[in-house]
């Protein structure tokens, strides 16, 4: 219908300021629902209402800023403004891309801006054939619904058409596809769009501009229509994935970070820390962490203590936190984790507020904010020790079986973690006690030797760079006669602590045994340095030591030697150092003397001599040979044999170098250095978890002559802490006969002590049972070499003699010589207890001894 000449010379055409928005929407309402208006401006589109934008198939803001070209017909579309007609009709092309006929009914300028500005007025010609919509006009309008985005390119990704989707994303876009596609991913979609163009369909996935700045991920299909012919162009169908990938990349992160705290975890499990708090705050940090949950805490519950938190790690604070017991703790938290405790294994708790497991605890968790939460029972050695528990808050979580099977795994990672930290403990202890004296406290020889082992490889061939002491006391066996052992042993305390705040702080104070210390300086300048650590020892011990009301009296001399003029490793200056201290002996109480190789020449050749200096030397030694039940193979007892390795002959056995100690007086420090020697051995297999059996040492007449056996025996009990049944004196039946007052009162002190005898070369002749009442025999050992039948019948009956004059004593049989199985056979059937010879092993010596035992 042609528009009113009225109603369009009130239209205020020739204004400069019709531009504005509100005249506009004026000018607009003015012209009714059936006219178009478009505002142009320099040949690009400034404004359209909606009545034209809705018969183009656009919104209205959509082309606001885009040549006219963009909806002028392919065969127009070159002549830009130049098309328009001063009246007449006008064609468009549709969002659809048909053609649309428009009546003209005013084309005016604005002369008065700037730029040069045009009003058109359109009406649409509904009976004009171009006019019609394109059959796929339904389609599109379905299209610009779709919440994907639609776009039509030609080959150089030149936008031809772009549905809602897609404006809404990029808002004024354009028409080139690349200006709003990611740096990094253009030469990606050239390459795409030409694929297609020789193509039918090709994969796409790019990286938009946004509206806001921002960069969204899409990602499709692009269709090759460029033959069709409604289209003429490729089909870009794509999707916004921004959210998708997002969403995966938390997920990827997630699953790396549970990884990367499940890691953790397993290396705990290979091997707990020693630190028992810091394996702690990585168990629960990774637990928190490898489920998700906001809170891991392990308590310490067991039953001996109130309930206490050793660790607990908040994920949301990113930090360990501190967690105090309150009253709604002990009232209502700690009984159930008591419970949990007294039942052995995992409860998870959904939704504290609907599980009626959890209601008398309700208080405690709304106080805290906690929703859900699986507490795993700690229980080393399936001892009750504590509870590991995973809570979470603000809403409830539905814990899958896999989850709590996990928090029971991590619980069982902190049972581990203290086991192991209880086992290196008690270790650790072990080791102090076998590397340290137990009466003063002094690092002992086994500790000396680890150290030298240590030190000597790291010594330059300077000399003077270290010094070796030998510390002994001058009237302590006065002390001990006088006043007991007793006071011998607190005045040994005494003096050890004086040593130690005489000596310097980096220097090796060492206890050697008895009354003997040793003294390694390092770090020496000049001789000068090594006699001003002497002098300091002996001045230290001029003052007297009051001790139990009394004031004693004791002097220490000193014998000195030097790396490495005097030796080059640790026993060859405790021996020359140890020579040297009889000098100052020699010289007066009080004193110290250096080595001097003059004196050790002189003292070389006597036997009594070379003895001493074995037992300085350490060339006597103890070997074992096990006592083993003929019946069950149990190891019943140990034989302790004593060897001299002499450094010219060889091995000797006591009978070729005993009689010298007797000779020489030294035979009472012999015997008791053997038993400490045996004691401290026996100790040592008590404290590695080797024992169930007794220790025999082999006792001769002159030892048992001596008055002081006892009192030597007693101390090495004592300063070895071994329970006196696990000792075995082991003496010959000729002696029990007809012994004499010494050793009668000597097997007597014996039993006094609560040591057992046995009896050697058993034969039964002259024993009886009142005889033998009289001291703690309770084992005989026989000779079994008879029984192999090589002697004949006459052997055999030596051999069941003395088993039969054993038994009706009641005494256990130990058989020796046992050297073949047809041995163990016959003694076993004759109700022989024990067996002791080659066929199980030769002597051994202590380490030797550990392994057989391992092996067997």
């Amino acid at each position: 219908m042609p528009v009113s000449p009225n109603l369009a010379s009130r239209a205020p055409f020739d204004a400069a300021n019709f531009i504005l928005p509100a005249e506009w929407h004026t000018l607009a309402d003015l012209l009714g629902t059936d006219a178009g208006v478009l505002m142009l401006q320099d040949g690009r589109i400034m404004q359209m209402n909606p009545v034209l934008a809705q018969q183009l198939g656009y919104a209205p803001e959509e082309l606001a800023g885009r040549l006219l070209e963009a909806i002028l017909p392919d065969e127009e579309a070159g002549a830009g403004s130049q098309a328009l007609p001063g009246d007449g009709i006008l064609a468009l092309r549709g969002k659809w891309g048909g053609r649309v006929s428009f009546e003209v009914l005013e084309n005016r300028i604005d002369p008065l801006s700037d730029g040069r500005c045009s009003i058109l007025v359109l009406r649409l010609q509904p009976d004009h054939e171009d006019s019609l919509p394109a059959p796929g006009a339904r389609l599109l309008a379905i299209t610009e619904q779709l919440p994907d985005m639609v776009l039509v390119c030609d080959s150089d990704a030149g936008i031809r058409y772009a549905n809602r989707a897609f404006g809404q994303l990029a808002g004024p876009h354009g028409d080139a596809l690349l200006t709003l596609v990611h740096h990094d991913d253009r030469q990606h979609v050239s390459h795409a769009l030409e694929r297609a163009a020789a193509a039918d369909t090709v994969g796409l996935e790019m990286r938009l501009r946004r509206a806001d700045g921002g960069w969204s991920r899409v990602a499709g299909t692009v269709v090759n229509l460029l033959s069709h012919p409604d289209v003429h162009g490729l089909l870009v169908n794509v999707r916004d994935i921004s959210e998708q990938v997002a969403q995966q990349q938390r997920t990827e992160s997630e699953r790396k970070r549970q990884l990367h705290y499940l890691n953790r975890l397993l290396r705990i499990a290979r091997k707990p820390r020693a630190s028992l708090d810091s394996t702690l705050k990585v168990i629960v940090k990774s637990a928190a962490k490898a489920i998700a949950v906001h809170r891991c805490a392990y308590w310490e519950a067991d039953d001996d203590r109130p309930a206490r938190c050793l660790s607990a790690y908040d994920d949301v604070r990113q930090n360990f936190v501190e967690e105090v017991p309150d009253a709604l703790f002990t009232g209502g938290f700690e009984p159930l984790m008591r419970k949990v405790l007294a039942g052995g294994g995992p409860l998870a708790l959904d939704d504290v507020d609907r599980d009626p497991r959890s209601a008398l605890c309700c208080e405690y968790f709304h106080a805290h904010g906690i929703k859900a939460a699986i507490l795993a029972p700690v229980l080393p050695g399936g001892v009750p020790a504590g509870v590991l528990v995973f809570t979470v808050s603000g809403e409830g979580r539905p814990w899958r079986k896999d989850e709590a099977g996990f928090a029971e795994t991590a619980a069982g990672l902190v049972a581990a973690a203290l086991e192991e930290i209880t086992r290196s403990r008690a270790e650790s202890r072990l080791r102090n006690v076998a590397l340290h004296d137990t009466l003063t406290g002094l690092p002992n020889r086994d500790y000396l030797r680890q150290q030298a082992a240590e030190l000597f490889p790291r010594l330059s061939a300077r000399s003077n760079t270290l010094a070796a002491f030998v510390v002994d006391l001058d009237g302590f066996t006065e002390v001990n006669d006088r006043h007991g052992l007793l006071l011998g042993d607190e005045l040994l305390k005494a003096v050890a602590l004086r040593l130690k705040n005489a000596v310097r702080r980096d220097d090796l104070l060492v206890r050697l045994d008895g009354d003997a210390f040793l003294l390694l300086a390092r770090d020496l300048g000049d001789m000068q340095v090594a006699e001003d650590i002497a002098q300091q020892v002996t001045d230290s011990m001029r003052n007297p030591y009051s001790l139990q009301g009394r004031l004693l009296r004791v002097s220490a001399s000193v014998g000195i030697a030097l790396y490495p003029r005097d030796g080059a490793d640790l026993d060859t200056l405790v021996r020359k150092a140890g020579q040297a201290r009889y000098l100052a002996k020699a010289a007066g109480h009080g004193q110290y003397r250096t080595f001097v190789p003059a004196a050790e020449e002189a003292t070389a050749d006597a036997p009594s001599t070379q003895l001493r200096r074995a037992v300085e030397r350490h060339e006597l030694r103890h070997y074992f040979q096990p006592q083993v039940d003929l019946h069950d193979g149990r190891i019943r007892g140990v034989e302790a044999l004593l060897r001299w390795q002499h450094p010219r002959h060889g091995l000797l056995l006591p009978a070729s170098f005993l009689p010298l100690a007797e000779q020489g007086g030294g035979l009472p420090a012999l015997t008791a250095w053997a038993l400490a020697d045996v004691c401290r051995q026996a100790a040592a297999w008590q404290r590695l978890g080797i024992d169930g059996f007794t220790v025999a040492v082999k006792l001769s007449a002159a030892q048992l002559a001596d008055p002081g056996l006892p009192a030597a025996l007693q101390a090495a009990l004592r300063d070895n802490r071994l329970p006196p049944r696990q000792l075995e004196c082991e003496v010959k039946e000729a002696l029990l006969r007809d012994p004499p007052q010494p050793a009668g009162d000597t097997l007597a002190g014996l039993a006094a002590i609560g040591v057992t005898v046995s009896i050697d070369d058993f034969t039964g002749a002259g024993l009886d049972a009142a005889l033998l009442g009289r001291y703690p025999v309770h084992k005989v050992k026989i000779d079994a070499s008879p029984s192999d039948g090589a002697q004949g019948e006459d052997g055999r009956e030596d051999v069941d003699a003395a088993l039969g004059a054993a038994h009706r004593l009641g005494l256990e049989v130990v058989a020796k010589g046992v050297e073949t199985s047809q041995q163990v056979e016959y003694l076993g059937e004759r109700g022989c207890d024990i067996g002791l010879g080659y066929h199980y092993t030769q002597p051994l010596t202590a380490d030797q001894f550990e392994k057989w035992l391992i092996r067997r």
